[in-house]
């Protein structure tokens, strides 16, 4: 598709009137894909101060801004009218700190917070982790405190915390979610587990 010059003058507007542009699927209250919604819980975890275009709504922009930045997917960042990424860049460039730089906020602290690991946790997170094929332990914890370990490549950004012998990998958010986390294995009725109890939750 070629860009007409209303469709570019409009994008022109858009990134005039706002530092920083976040076109995406959905808004920042109701993203409508995967990829949106990590690109926002990227974001606002740096700044809640963007602009969300929902290009959902407006089929003629979905295709321009694919045009007028050269990048076939979305969601799309830009700060003060340049072309940062989508969604894999801005989580590399928060996690490592870059997007901190780029928008002028300071460099945020990447020390590997404190964990406690349960002797019977780790020996179930080294089975959990035997046959990882390259992959390793990493951990998530998201906006509401809900936590998932999983298992991926590391990565030169990967905060890692360690206790019991275990190594755990996390993203920069996470990592500040977790100090002073506490993973056992528990046995109940209902099935045996991990149980993390963290003491950063607001509500603990």
């Amino acid at each position: 598709m070629s860009l007409s010059p209303e469709l570019r003058s409009r994008i022109d507007v858009l990134l005039a009137q706002h530092n920083i542009v976040l076109f995406m699927k959905g808004t920042r209250t109701a993203p409508r894909c995967g990829f949106s919604a990590g690109a926002v819980n990227t974001l606002t975890a740096v700044t809640p101060d963007f602009h969300d275009v929902d290009v959902i709504v407006d089929p003629e922009l979905r295709e321009a801004i694919k045009v007028y930045g050269q990048w076939p997917t979305i969601p799309q960042l830009y700060v003060r009218g340049e072309l940062v990424g989508g969604a894999d860049i801005l989580d590399d460039m928060a996690n490592s700190g870059a997007l901190h730089e780029l928008l002028g906020l300071p460099v945020p602290d990447r020390t590997p917070p404190t964990i406690h690991i349960s002797a019977a946790a780790a020996d179930a997170l080294r089975a959990a982790t035997r046959d990882g094929d390259g992959e390793v332990l990493h951990l998530g914890i998201d906006e509401r405190f809900h936590a998932q370990f999983f298992l991926k490549p590391a990565t030169d950004h990967d905060i890692v915390a360690r206790d019991a012998g275990i190594a755990i990998r996390m993203d920069l958010p996470t990592a500040q979610r977790s100090q002073g986390l506490q993973i056992d294995w528990v046995e109940t009725a209902q099935g045996a587990g991990l149980s993390l109890r963290n003491r950063m939750h607001p509500s603990r």
